[in-house]
């Protein structure tokens, strides 16, 4: 598996929106070998309740996930709001820009580490091919202080892998950057 350099990411852009909505600091001067994404919207969990099943004999397992309340979202061309996010605090957080992953390509997010050195801790994963829509992922903070984000700031660093062989694209719930699912549902 090698890493897309910059130049294929940009020619991926204009050609085939692989990201949108994306900051005019990445479009026109990125560097390293990833693209930042932008904090777009913060979710706090009002109800919990969440499982996730496993899958039977016949058929894949049930799951449900927390409920969320938004309490900031990016507004383009506005000064954004900033939330500080107290010890112990977590969140579910989505990005600004959006993803369309084709079927050769596997992102990979990475902190910036502007946010371990501020004590808070980003959760992601992986991102499959074929799925197409704004990332979510947990935050919280870890350290014994507050720390005050502003909505729009760069919090973390996507990583384009090319995928040698055979790949089965993104059939999940969370397609389109659901966030999480309030009723229980059998997984897909």
């Amino acid at each position: 598996m090698s890493v897309l350099g910059l130049n294929e990411i940009h020619k991926r852009i204009k050609r085939s929106k692989l990201i949108e909505n994306l900051g005019s600091r990445d479009l026109k001067n990125p560097e390293g070998v990833g693209i930042d994404l932008r904090l777009g919207s913060v979710y706090k969990i009002t109800k919990g309740g969440a499982f996730i099943e496993a899958d039977g004999e016949v058929q894949l397992g049930k799951r449900k996930g927390v409920e969320t309340k938004v309490i900031a979202e990016y507004a383009e061309g506005k000064v954004q709001k900033e939330i500080v996010i107290k010890p112990g605090e977590y969140y579910l957080v989505q990005t600004v820009e959006s993803l369309n992953t084709p079927s050769d390509l596997m992102p990979i997010v990475h902190v910036r580490t502007s946010l371990f050195r501020a004590g808070l801790l980003l959760l992601n994963s992986k991102t499959d091919p074929g799925y197409c829509g704004k990332l979510t992922m947990g935050l919280t903070n870890l350290s014994p202080f507050p720390v005050k984000l502003q909505i729009g700031a760069r919090v973390c660093n996507i990583i384009f892998h090319k995928i040698e062989g055979k790949t089965v694209a993104y059939r999940g719930q969370h397609q389109g950057g659901r966030v999480s699912p309030k009723k229980e549902e059998r997984q897909v």
